[in-house]
């Protein structure tokens, strides 16, 4: 992990920052040489966007509310803050009206994605804050998470129906590339996203005054991640970055004891990168556990789940965990073998007898 003025690089990816303005002018692939950034473009741009919609201030966003914006590109500050073997992190600071914006972006030991941290102290009235990401890879549509899959969305609007998509929905991220090179711009609070020609977007916070005339006013803490990747999203598992970034993963200190679980140990676990596990639970019917998972690569094929050892058997279940057909005969094995179809969710109930036994 290195930083250098206002670079920060580690073995994957170097990311510069400009020091006039705040913009992140570089996300360079170590490995492939290509910098997702357009040349000359202001990445992590803030634009503040004149937001008075005709009906339902709160819930409305107007499709013309790009005609009327102002660029955030004053800066108190820009320096690097954090210097250490794990985490380096650059701090932008910034005022604007009644308002005031850090930004954290933070480049972590070999990790291929920059977080960007924001506490911001918002007092503004109908005005919409984006972010804005201009590309050097894009094509004719870009990518949004939905529940359990995904849907592609024009960039281009040459008709009524792409000109409606001014303001779209996202669940964790969206992504927009070309088959070589991409850019997933992930979230773990802010659902709202619009991509035009190359230029991606996330909707940070608004200002509506009716129903409640101080809506969203005062301090906000949130994340977003800036995933560059070579391939498409499929290929670079944007999915799971998503997940990994809104799931994050927590250490806990405990005193040294004996047991019988090795150093390492996974409660489940499956062989195929294609599938995610959304949801586990104990079953309404007693000691068991059932799983949910969905395939979102558009891949048919066997997943081997392994899962706590001592189990009776394992069944296919409908969404009110009623059983299906049984896809594992009662043995002592910890192996499932289910098959997966292409954008399926599946329901699977592990029996036990009695307590689950971790150990593997």
């Amino acid at each position: 992990m290195h930083a250098r003025g206002l670079t920060l690089e580690n073995d994957l990816l170097s990311v510069t920052v400009d020091a006039q303005n705040g913009c992140i002018q570089s996300i360079l692939d170590k490995e492939t040489k290509f910098d997702s950034i357009a040349a000359g473009g202001c990445g992590n741009e803030l634009i503040a966007f004149k937001d008075t919609p005709r009906d339902f201030d709160a819930w409305n966003i107007d499709a013309d509310f790009v005609q009327h914006f102002t660029k955030l590109d004053a800066v108190d500050s820009v320096e690097l803050v954090e210097k250490g073997p794990l985490r380096a992190t650059i701090r932008v600071v910034r005022s604007w009206q009644n308002s005031k914006f850090i930004q954290d972006i933070s480049l972590y030991s070999a990790m291929n994605r920059v977080d960007v941290e924001n506490k911001i102290d918002w007092n503004e009235t109908h005005i919409l804050l984006k972010a804005a990401f201009p590309l050097a890879a894009f094509s004719s549509s870009a990518t949004f998470e939905i529940p359990y899959g995904t849907i592609e969305r024009p960039t281009t609007r040459n008709n009524r129906f792409e000109a409606a998509k001014f303001e779209v929905p996202a669940l964790r991220w969206a992504d927009m590339g070309d088959s070589a090179h991409g850019f997933s711009l992930i979230n773990e609070s802010k659902y709202g996203y619009d991509s035009i020609n190359n230029v991606l977007r996330i909707s940070l916070l608004r200002s509506p005054t009716w129903p409640d005339p101080v809506a969203d006013r005062g301090h906000h803490e949130f994340a977003f991640s800036l995933y560059a990747h070579s391939g498409d999203w499929k290929q670079a598992l944007t999915v799971r970055k998503g997940y990994e970034f809104n799931y994050k993963l927590l250490g806990i200190q405990v005193h040294s004891h004996s047991g019988p679980l090795p150093n390492r140990n996974s409660f489940i676990s499956f062989d195929s990168d294609n599938v995610v596990l959304t949801a586990m639970k104990r079953t309404e019917d007693g000691n068991n556990i059932l799983l949910r998972l969905y395939e979102w690569a558009g891949k048919t094929g066997n997943v081997d789940i392994t899962v706590p050892k001592n189990s009776t058997g394992a069944t296919l279940t409908n969404l009110m965990e009623q059983s299906e057909h049984s896809v594992l005969p009662p043995s002592k094995t910890d192996h499932i073998s289910v098959e997966v179809h292409a954008y399926e969710i599946i329901s699977v109930w592990v029996g036990y007898e009695s307590h689950i036994n971790a150990e593997k």
